[in-house]
């Protein structure tokens, strides 16, 4: 007989042996957590649930933040037609937890145990040796036997003949299945042990950073470095699984250091300085591979080797010039190649190249002849048969995991589900991998200058922004699954979708009149400017040699000008003639343009300072220049309409968000305008300032960056 335990409650009932949450027989989907935490709350019915306790009922012996809580009780409002102002199951307790509101009925049911699985078993295994007069009669094992025999050669004999071109690692021929590791959004590098038993990982929580080991059979998490306001560029565990090496540095720094320790504790030693987060260790761990990037024309980034314990025997393997960069690199299992990732994505492009070089010789060819629009991380399979990569190609919107083929370099993507994964690591025997999933969570958000504190009208998903003369709003938003161009009311009314494309549309500029809309779109396999009506007729491309970002149109409307994704030159493009021209050579960042293009403005950081200056065009004379402190990350600086004054972002990790300060060309004390940090680490994907300065818009967000297990990716 099989017994099963069921929660009633009003028209709703929770299986708990099978998983599942119905409403008159028909069964509603919910996720494994939002389960769990539903019955703790039918457990206690009428009790007011501390936060702290449901953490621990919930996840325990996992690193996650109240925010999951409140997600997931979301989650269940939905699946459970609940209002949170007039709940009729799940009430809010301010400040303290949650209450389940609704009577609880709990009962068990007796039923005959008939299920598949003992179906299977009663047809299929032989029957239990109960006696001499009950043994099976050796004719049936012998069917049997045969059968088995039979159906396990047909098997591999048409798998054989699917797969002709087999892969050995046994990941790639289970199965998908994925087991989340963390919830709350703060996983951000994550590296397995050889033997797959253990992962580190850095987690950041409450704008700190720092390193754990959790042992994956028992689900226990050590501490490993205290969390501190340090960035972390990367890590990855040696071959022998007790030593682990990450690169660190703080948020004024441009570089990274690479230390090592024990997972058994330790003070971190100091191996390489002057690093990017990007590395790897031999087989045998006596070497590591890993990025510089002076960031010159001739050399702005190159792969090196250096013995592992110190840093010893540096060896250049490659250099690229500007603007390609080098990213993830890892060294083969035999010891004698380097494979990487190098190319640039500035035009919105497919020119990523997965790569490898020899140690020895330092001849380097491509692994396959796909290109990519980022390749964020790879991994080598264990016989060097090939590789897995996180990488992205348009115009899709993630990043996924492909296999590339080291013999011929034919490349097949793994998954198409809706996580877009990032980091990569593979035990040695290539049972299991750990990846981690990035998901982005930013808001458009209306606040008035003049009462910034006052909480702000939010206008839903965006990531980037502009106000047309007239004060109406528009932006780009990924609500779709692509990046679109909407545009909106400053009330929230008046809704409309404007483009319609696969590819990325972003960064709109709005003319004088109102009438003609600019945009960023890589829809002709490149980045460009393009142009448009008010309600997204008559799309036109407008560039066709160098695109990039629209800054200013002339005030005659004869010129569009902007900043070359590519080269990070000033030019312009002729509204009616089409005609593009090189304005001004790369001058600094945050390239800003006065109402009248007579004057232009960047800021560059010299030392732990951040200069402001501003320049004539065309000739690039130098007027004046600020230095600006208070915070080592200065962004999103923009030219008020008026002419006036600039408007820029102070922040002291470039992962916050900071204060909104206003800067007057005519003194040299700048005016805070508000507080945009708020209770939450947040960052900043873009700013705008309304023509009238009576409202800005920010968007504001994060990144959710959680760890998965995978064990198959068949």
């Amino acid at each position: 007989m099989k017994e099963k335990h069921l929660y009633s409650f009003g028209e709703f009932s929770l299986n708990v042996e099978d998983h599942t949450l119905s409403r008159g027989g028909e069964n509603i989907p919910i996720t494994p957590k939002m389960f769990d935490l539903l019955l703790v709350l039918l457990q206690h019915p009428g009790r007011v649930l501390r936060k702290d306790f449901l953490l621990q009922a919930v996840w325990p012996d996992s690193f996650v933040e109240e925010g999951n809580i409140t997600f997931n009780i979301r989650q269940l409002r939905k699946a459970l037609n609940d209002d949170a102002q007039a709940p009729t199951y799940i009430e809010t307790i301010t400040r303290r937890g949650y209450r389940f509101l609704m009577p609880v009925e709990s009962f068990t049911t007796i039923t005959p145990d008939k299920d598949e699985e003992s179906i299977a078993k009663a047809e299929f295994s032989p029957p239990p040796d109960t006696g001499p007069s009950e043994k099976p009669r050796p004719h049936v094992f012998l069917a049997m036997s045969a059968f088995v025999v039979l159906a396990a050669v047909l098997a591999i004999g048409g798998w054989l003949f699917r797969n002709g071109n087999s892969r050995s690692a046994p990941i790639l021929n289970k199965p998908f299945s994925s087991e989340k590791l963390s919830t709350d959004g703060g996983v951000f590098h994550i590296a397995i042990s050889p033997d797959g038993k253990n992962v580190v990982y850095t987690h950041r929580s409450n704008g700190k950073q720092g390193i754990w080991l959790r042992q994956l059979e028992t689900s226990t998490n050590v501490p490993l470095v205290p969390p501190a306001e340090d960035f972390y560029g990367g890590l990855v565990m040696a071959p022998d699984g007790d030593t682990v090496y990450f690169n660190r540095g703080t948020q004024a720094e441009p570089f990274l250091t690479v230390y090592r320790m024990s997972i058994f504790g330790g003070v971190p030693q100091k191996v390489l300085e002057g690093t990017q987060g990007w590395m790897s260790l031999s087989p045998d761990g006596s070497k590591i591979s890993y990025v510089r990037c002076p960031y010159t024309d001739d050399d702005y980034c190159s792969l090196y080797v250096a013995d592992a314990f110190n840093g010893a025997n540096e060896k250049k393997l490659v250099t690229r010039p500007r603007p390609f960069r080098i990213g993830d690199n890892k060294i083969s299992p035999d010891g004698k190649k380097v494979a990487f990732a190098e190319g640039q994505s500035r035009t919105s492009s497919n020119e990523f190249n997965l790569m490898v070089v020899d140690i020895g010789t330092g001849v380097e060819s491509a692994l396959t002849p796909e290109k990519f629009f980022n390749i964020a991380y790879l991994t080598w399979l264990p016989d060097q048969s090939g590789l897995l990569a996180t990488a992205k190609q348009l115009p899709e919107p993630m990043n996924r995991i492909w296999y590339v083929s080291a013999a011929d370099g034919e490349t097949t993507k793994l998954t198409s589900d809706t996580q877009s994964y990032s980091r990569l690591d593979l035990d040695s025997t290539g049972s299991v991998l750990v990846s981690t999933t990035v998901e982005p969570d930013f808001r458009l958000m209306l606040f008035q200058t003049d009462a910034p504190t006052v909480a702000p009208r939010v206008l839903g998903n965006a990531n980037t922004v502009a106000f047309a003369p007239d004060g109406r709003i528009y932006f780009s938003s990924d609500r779709t699954g692509n990046s679109e161009i909407w545009s909106v009311d400053q009330d929230g009314t008046d809704l409309h979708q404007l483009t319609n494309d696969p590819s990325q549309d972003v960064v709109p500029l709005v003319s004088a009149d109102s009438k003609t809309i600019f945009f960023q779109s890589d829809r002709s396999g490149q980045l460009h400017l393009w142009r448009m009506n008010p309600d997204g007729t008559n799309q036109t491309q407008l560039t066709h040699a160098e695109g990039g970002v629209p800054l200013r149109i002339s005030p005659d409307a004869r010129w569009l000008y902007y900043r070359s994704a590519l080269n990070n030159t000033l030019r312009r493009v002729g509204l009616d003639t089409a005609e593009e021209e090189l304005v001004l050579n790369a001058m600094g960042r945050n390239l800003v343009l006065s109402p009248d293009i007579k004057l232009g403005a960047y800021t560059k950081r010299v030392g732990r300072e951040t200069l402001l200056t501003v320049f004539t065009i065309p000739d690039a004379q130098v007027v004046k220049t600020w230095k600006i402190g208070g915070a080592p990350n200065l962004a999103h600086l923009a030219w008020s309409d008026d002419g006036r004054y600039f408007a820029y972002i102070l922040a002291n990790d470039p992962a916050e968000l900071g204060a909104l300060w206003f800067q007057p060309l005519d003194t040299d004390v700048p005016k805070k305008i508000a507080d945009l940090s708020g209770d939450e680490i947040a960052e900043l994907s873009a700013f705008a300032l309304s023509p009238d300065e009576k409202t800005f818009a920010v968007i504001k967000g994060s990144w959710k960056h959680d760890a998965v297990l995978l064990r198959g990716m068949k």
